[in-house]
Parts: C-alpha cells; sequence; structure tokens
C-alpha cells in the first residue's frame, strides 16, 4: 500500500535547505519592549493626540453662526486620521520591535509618517502662531 502523499520527502530541495529558513529565524524579543515603547509614545504623544482632535472637532462643528463649509469637515476629518494615526503609531511601532518581520515594520513606519505630519501640522499652524 503506497504511503499518502503529505508522507513523501520533498524531491525538490535537500533536507538541509528545506529545514535552514526555521533554524536561521530570529526569536521575537520580549513583551515588555513593546509595552515601553507603547506607553512612552502615548506618553509624548499624550498633548498633541488631544490638542487635533479638539481642533477638528471645531472645524467639523463650524463657527458660532452655524455654518459648517466644506473644507472645514475635510481638515476636521484629516484631523481625525491624524489623531487616530497618533493613538496607533506607538502600539504598532512597539510590534514592530518585538516581531522582527517586514510587515509590522512597513505597516508602523506608514502610521509614523501619518503621525510625524499631523504633529508638522498642528505645531505650524496652531502652535508656532499662539507663541
Amino acid at each position: 500500500m503506497p504511503r499518502p502523499h503529505r508522507e513523501i520527502p520533498s524531491q525538490r530541495l535537500p533536507a538541509s535547505h528545506a529545514q535552514s529558513p526555521a533554524a536561521t529565524a530570529k526569536k521575537p524579543r520580549s513583551l515588555w519592549w513593546g509595552m515601553l515603547i507603547t506607553v512612552v509614545g502615548w506618553l509624548l504623544l499624550a498633548y498633541p493626540i488631544v490638542l487635533l482632535a479638539l481642533v477638528s472637532t471645531v472645524f467639523v462643528s463650524g463657527p458660532l453662526d452655524g455654518q459648517v463649509t466644506a473644507s472645514g469637515i475635510a481638515l476636521g476629518v484629516l484631523g481625525y486620521i491624524g489623531t487616530l494615526a497618533m493613538l496607533a503609531f506607538p502600539p504598532l511601532l512597539g510590534f514592530a520591535v518585538m516581531a522582527r518581520r517586514r510587515t509590522p515594520w512597513l505597516v508602523a513606519i506608514l502610521t509614523g509618517v501619518l503621525t510625524l505630519a499631523a504633529f508638522l501640522y498642528l505645531t505650524a499652524e496652531w502652535l508656532v502662531p499662539l507663541g
């Protein structure tokens, strides 16, 4: 009686090459690294997150006369996206440091770019003119 297909060894690769990726895989870092990066990131971004959320709410709700423009709504939505990026960046960066894989790093870099853009907008448009 022949063996099932899943039990037949592969003829394509030698046995030494078939097991080498598992042997060279890096061990993930400790969970404490991810937690430390997340907490420090949220502490550094707490004030900009709250300020950008308030500014975005003001844009969406409009001035006191009650007229809301399309540009105000667009700026408010972009502000909310920036706020969410600021909230998501520290845990994603912590996970990328822990996991040591390429995909989490790409996602962390994308949210980092959005966070930097939101932070620069908030600084240039709101904090510098007030000072």
